[in-house]
C-alpha cells in the first residue's frame, strides 16, 4: 500500500537540508535519498509535493530531474 502525506520521521526541513548540503546548488533524488534514509521513489514523491508548494524548483536535464531550493 502506498504511503500518502509526509513521512513522520523525515521532515520537509531535512529534505531541504539534504539538497542544500550537496557540493552543488542542486541535487538529484539519488543525492537526497541516502541523506534522509528514504527510498528514491518516496523522495521523488516528497520533492514533487515541495515543488507544488513552491519550496523547490526542478527541471529534467539529460534524463535526470534536478532540484534546487526556491528563492521565493
Amino acid at each position: 500500500m502506498a504511503m500518502r502525506g509526509p513521512d513522520p520521521e523525515v521532515t520537509d526541513d531535512e529534505l531541504l537540508q539534504a539538497i542544500a548540503g550537496t557540493d552543488y546548488p542542486f541535487a538529484t533524488v539519488s543525492d537526497v535519498a541516502p541523506s534522509v534514509d528514504l527510498s528514491r521513489e518516496r523522495v521523488r514523491q516528497r520533492l514533487k509535493e515541495l515543488e507544488v508548494e513552491g519550496v523547490v524548483n526542478c527541471v529534467k536535464t539529460g534524463g535526470v530531474m534536478i532540484y534546487w531550493l526556491s528563492s521565493e
